[in-house]
């Protein structure tokens, strides 16, 4: 199950039984994206936190020798402090591996990709310093609950567009911003290397919610099942969509999946 080309995702939660079916004798590994997928969107960016429940069932998925991977664009560090479940997390798109003991490893940079991260610290400093959210290797502007940014970089548009490009960075838009990074920072080729660690039986699946997880859902093709999280039908490489409300049940159900598996395993 999955997609590889843009439609309408026309699974949702209940379809996923066969899915769930298949966990018995392998080893089901979940990746899920934090803001907006496990964590609503705050327009302060450090009190998004998930519900109770979902960090809860999360930790029972942990505990129970389920594998979880937290796939964000977010610094790891702070993904972890966040989300508060002893986690593998790679953080700003998968450039950052941050091990569940906080040891975090990082993907060499060439150097014309070190010359360009160099213009990152300019890029934004026009606008207010609560707007911008700068990372390693990507800096992101962010305009929820900001009529006046939004302006202002509608204004700017052309000639942040001009400086990216000439440096080779990568527009990104996203739900209420636009994150500039390097091309080779992306959840797509994170999630390429996440699969080419797992034995092709176990069973995968990704949860995301924006344009930023598109290129992870195609990646995932037809080894496992992309879950776009979204209150409306949306135009996605994903094959399910699931409502933010359905997450804590889809985790319930693969934690009793994972269960049964368990048990049911030779």
């Amino acid at each position: 199950m999955g997609a590889l080309d843009i439609g309408y995702p026309g699974l949702g939660l209940s379809d996923l039984e066969g899915f769930f079916d298949s966990f018995s004798g392998v080893s089901p590994l979940l990746v899920s994206d934090y803001d907006g997928t496990l964590a609503p969107f705050r327009r302060e960016r450090d009190e998004a936190v998930p519900p109770e429940e979902t960090k809860r069932l999360l930790r029972r998925i942990v505990e129970t020798g389920g594998e979880f991977i937290l796939l964000t664009g977010r610094e790891a560090s702070e993904a972890a402090s966040l989300l508060g479940v002893p986690a593998e997390i790679w953080g700003c798109h998968g450039w950052q591996r941050h091990s569940p003991g906080g040891e975090t490893a990082t993907t060499p940079l060439s150097g014309a990709e070190e010359q360009a991260l160099r213009l990152l610290p300019d890029l934004f400093r026009p606008f207010p310093p609560g707007a911008v959210e700068r990372k390693p290797v990507s800096a992101a502007l962010h305009w929820r609950e900001r009529p006046d940014v939004l302006e202002q970089y509608g204004k700017l548009e052309k000639s942040i567009l001009e400086r990216a490009s000439e440096v080779g960075l990568e527009r990104l838009p996203f739900d209420q911003g636009v994150e500039f990074r390097l091309p080779s920072c992306t959840k797509g080729e994170a999630m390429k290397r996440i699969l080419a660690a797992r034995n092709f039986r176990d069973p995968v699946c990704y949860l995301g919610d924006d344009v930023t997880d598109e290129d992870a859902f195609r990646v995932l093709g037809g080894r496992g099942v992309g879950v776009l999280v979204s209150v409306l039908p949306a135009a996605s490489a994903a094959g399910v969509r699931i409502r933010p409300e359905e997450v804590p049940e889809f985790l319930r159900k693969w934690l009793a999946a994972l269960e049964t598996g368990r048990r049911g395993a030779p």
